[in-house]
């Protein structure tokens, strides 16, 4: 595969390195460009035209550096901007929250889905009306699932600042997974949506607070079956790609806390400044 089919993949911090290191190791054959918007992180506690104005800028520096297609790899990027960027880009997009509403409604047996996700997108409704798009689907085509599905949301304001410190096991993420499983528990959910692709670094946290019985549904496994869909492909026999990985703030940083995070080094990493349109 040339090295011109190139994947654009994006998020507000190193939460979207989650997403990456799954196409990294799907497609190990297919050159991707991640680009973190650690100058701008979190997201969640932005308005929503700042956050939309920052996603074009992103979206175009992508575009204008040869991404044949994009993955909001940001559940609020998804949530809040996956039209307007889908009505001008001449690239496909690919958005994670319609996929992980379809796992999580084929997931649950008792119709009560918990979702973390940072304010924005907890606020935006987007998982409500995508699992309740996904049960209508599955129920015309005669699929089991549970007769009703209710989503119930809970902002986390504070997992993404803790992350992006690289605080992933400590007693600060604890108490702060700890707080936003309570409403969950006690909304009875046995599926939980992972709604922001920072929240796999603590998941071990999650498990360790409410053991086995909860069927997690993580989105970044279903982009990779979306990219294969639109024919990006790799076999088996082929070279390692290239892989570059850009930072809005400091690139020093973005390497040292992604490489922390996924556990092996990552780069090369560079620092490029958005230009907002």
């Amino acid at each position: 595969m040339q090295d011109s089919h190139l994947i654009g993949v994006f998020d507000s911090g190193v939460g979207g390195l989650t997403v990456a290191e799954q196409i990294d190791r799907e497609l190990p054959g297919v050159p991707f460009i991640f680009f973190g918007d650690t100058q701008h992180v979190p997201y969640g506690n932005r308005s929503v035209s700042e956050v939309v104005s920052l996603i074009d800028a992103i979206c175009h520096h992508l575009i204008s550096s040869g991404a044949e297609v994009l993955v909001m790899a940001c559940n609020t990027s998804s949530a809040l901007a996956f039209d307007h960027v889908a009505a001008w880009s001449p690239a496909p997009i690919i958005g994670i929250i319609d996929e992980a509403a379809k796992a999580a409604v084929r997931a649950t047996r008792n119709g009560r889905i918990g979702l973390m996700a940072n304010p924005l997108t907890a606020a935006s409704g987007a998982y409500e009306k995508a699992c309740a798009q996904a049960h209508a689907s599955a129920s015309l085509k005669g699929e089991t699932v549970a007769s009703t599905v209710k989503v119930t949301p809970v902002g986390c304001p504070k997992l993404v600042p803790l992350i992006e410190k690289g605080l992933v096991s400590g007693p600060e993420a604890h108490e702060a997974v700890r707080e936003y499983l309570r409403p969950l528990q006690e909304a009875g959910v046995d599926t939980l949506i992972l709604g922001c692709t920072h929240y796999p670094f603590v998941r071990p946290v999650i498990e360790e607070l409410v053991g086995s019985d909860l069927k997690i549904i993580d989105p970044a496994r279903y982009v990779v079956k979306r990219l294969r869909e639109l024919g990006f492909d790799c076999k088996a026999s082929d070279a390692k790609a290239s892989r570059l990985y850009q930072a809005s703030g400091s690139a020093t940083d973005f390497a040292k806390i992604g490489s922390q995070l996924l556990g092996h080094a990552i780069g090369p990493v560079e620092r490029v400044e958005l230009s907002k349109k």
